[in-house]
């Protein structure tokens, strides 16, 4: 083969010394296949340019693959001849090989492309102009593979000399730190310039780059040299598109020190000084949600050929969850120290104090348990007796929490040992859910009632109802209000599902003011298909599923809710509630192996959620595996 080679390359530099005299005399002018007819070629050696043009490379260097393919224009039928690399992995010059005996078109007007995806017949994937030039479809989807890209290259074909190929575009280099395990696709998009810009003539976008043209063209304006033939017609005038597919990237990649990069292809600029008035950078879940804080905006970024443009790193918000109480798929009621202990079915969390957490079991012996977060260890504080002891919140030394099954308000006192669990409150509705205070106001949801219930000056004073869901459009259904909490202005926050699960009305996120005003609404008011199909997004889009079973209003501001084999995360926007957004921050599958569009998976329904009270980084829930799991927010 190298014997082939030097032979074409002497052959080659006699042929261009013959026309010394017709370049001088005319310029650069390309050759015909007649005048090639005796040139067949079988081999073709190739390099990549020189290190400060290079734009994606492995330890700094640009690797060849095995099977690459590269197009080069001849004077077969297509246009074009394809050639592949058929040895391993590796840098510097490679020879890549035809199995035809096709004539290539040497000269000013003769490109090589690479990387060639070919694929149909014909010229489907690199169609010939009328003039037997190439054009480049420029891809709108790129698979990312251990940071590199696959960027078009261009090369000239000159007679006797190896392909030299550099970037036909720039290349935009996007890191993004802590990628979550389901995070799919970096999706790029560059929208229109402005009306008043496009009335001044100025157009957008380039799709396509047609090798063909040798009149006019300058530097400045991308071309290799002054006088080599390259154009980009910017001719596109709708939003420009590229995805790169990170979904095989391992988890070692994903969560590495440095981030995981991706080069990102663009065409060169569209204004003058090859700048692009508006990029939209963010990372999407296979589903095309779109992983929360990766949206990035960046204004006049300038994209040259042959070079990379770097943005600042995109630190994501990392949510580490571990056990630490519980031990998992077993249940009892077993004092112990973290694992070693087990739950029954914990219905509620509350924090007694700064360092111990209160957790009712609803089932079983229906005690009050204890569990101390510096120690670890699971104690039995108090037997609650009744019928299904649910969620409360301490107020003036007291536990206040719910008796569903009796329809109650009882309290516990953690200073005494004699007469410590009271009734206070009794028919405070039809299976009330959770009991929570606002000043002294006392707050209880009544699931099968469809209403939330005042007691003002506190849970022995007037009961009045707050807000009636039965008000609101439920067919045939009945809407059931579950968990709730305040935000920091008062407003009540409240899950609402149905019993029957066809009230449009109900599977939402409702803020109601303290004079019974609903200020929000969130949720499309659809049931998800399935736990796995949880939508993420605005108001109006997300969806929510049946086991809306606690929430609880984060120091950072943001709504934390559970939510079937998820917990979600409501933050608000520029408006407000009513411009919230809904993200999937754990779970959002019925397994571990389903979930898709979170940030953590977890394997089983959450039951009660609840924030440290001296770290504001720090969540607890209890899920039905039996355990008590921590997440920290990194």
């Amino acid at each position: 083969m190298n014997n082939n080679w030097k032979l074409m390359k002497q052959t080659a530099l006699f042929m261009m010394a013959a026309v010394t005299i017709l370049f001088v005399s005319c310029g650069k002018e390309p050759r015909t296949a007649d005048e090639n007819a005796s040139e067949g070629t079988r081999t073709l050696v190739a390099r990549f340019s020189e290190a400060d043009t290079r734009t994606a490379f492995v330890d700094g260097v640009y690797m060849w693959k095995k099977n690459d393919n590269l197009v080069v224009r001849s004077n077969n039928a297509n246009g074009y001849s394809t050639f592949k690399y058929t040895g391993d992995d590796s840098a510097g010059e490679v020879e890549f090989e035809n199995a035809s005996e096709d004539v290539l078109v040497y000269g000013q007007n003769s490109f090589a492309i690479y990387p060639a995806k070919i694929s149909g017949t014909g010229a489907s994937a690199y169609p010939k102009e009328e003039d037997g030039s190439l054009k480049v479809v420029l891809k709108d989807t790129y698979t990312w593979f251990e940071g590199n890209v696959e960027a078009p290259m261009l090369a000239q074909v000159e007679a006797g000399e190896p392909l030299e190929f550099k970037h036909l575009g720039g290349v935009l280099k996007v890191t993004y730190k802590n990628v979550p395990p389901k995070a799919a696709r970096i999706v790029v998009t560059a929208p229109v310039v402005d009306a008043a810009e496009l009335a001044d003539g100025k157009v957008t976008y380039k799709i396509t780059s047609t090798m063909n043209k040798t009149i006019g063209w300058e530097t400045a304006q991308g071309g290799f040299v002054a006088d080599a033939p390259y154009v980009q017609a910017y001719s596109h005038t709708g939003t420009y598109k590229v995805t790169v597919n990170i979904a095989n990237a391992t988890a070692a990649q994903r969560t590495a020190e440095g981030g995981l990069v991706a080069y990102i292809p663009l065409p060169v600029g569209p204004m003058d000084d090859h700048s692009y008035p508006k990029l939209n950078v963010k990372m999407t879940f296979a589903d095309n949600t779109t992983v929360p804080g990766t949206e990035r905006n960046a204004s006049n970024i300038v994209i040259e050929r042959a070079h990379i443009k770097p943005m600042p790193a995109i630190t994501l918000t990392r949510y580490s969850a571990e056990v630490v109480a519980g031990t998992d798929g077993s249940n009892g009621t077993v004092e112990g120290t973290g694992t070693a202990a087990k739950f029954n079915q914990v219905r509620g969390l509350c924090w007694l104090d700064n360092d111990n957490l209160l957790l009712t079991e609803s089932n079983g012996n229906k005690v009050l348990r204890k569990f101390n977060k510096n120690t670890k260890a699971v104690s039995n504080a108090e037997t609650l007796g009744g019928n299904a002891p649910w969620q409360g919140r301490m107020k003036d030394g007291l536990f206040y929490f719910i008796d569903k099954g009796n329809a109650q308000i009882r309290t516990w006192n953690p200073s005494t040992n004699t007469d410590a669990v009271a009734t206070v409150t009794s028919s405070v509705g039809n299976s009330p859910m959770c009991v929570r205070f606002w000043g002294n106001d006392a707050f209880v949801a009544s699931r099968n009632d469809s209403k939330i219930y005042k007691f003002a000056g506190g849970a022995t004073g007037t009961k009045s109802v707050f807000f009636d869901f039965s008000t609101l459009d439920h067919g045939e259904d009945t809407n059931w209000p579950i968990a709730l909490d305040f935000d920091g202005d008062g407003n009540v926050i409240v899950t609402v599902g149905s019993a029957k699960g066809s009230s449009t009305s109900a599977f939402k996120v409702y803020v109601i003011s303290q004079e019974g005003i609903v200020i929000a609404s969130i949720g499309a008011g659809t049931k998800a298909a399935d736990y796995s199909k949880l939508v993420d997004g605005s108001p109006a889009k997300a969806t929510f599923s049946a086991n809306m079973n606690g929430l609880v209003f984060g120091p950072d501001g943001a709504i934390y809710m559970l939510d079937s084999y998820a917990i979600r995360r409501i933050t608000k926007g520029s408006s407000g509630w009513s411009d919230a957004t809904v993200t999937t921050i754990l779970g959002g599958g019925s397994s571990y192996t389903t979930a898709s569009g979170a940030m953590v998976q977890i394997t089983s329904t959450p039951q009660d959620i609840i924030f440290d009270p001296q770290n504001s980084k720090v969540f607890y829930f209890f899920d039905w595996r039996y355990t008590l799991r921590k997440v920290t927010i990194e």
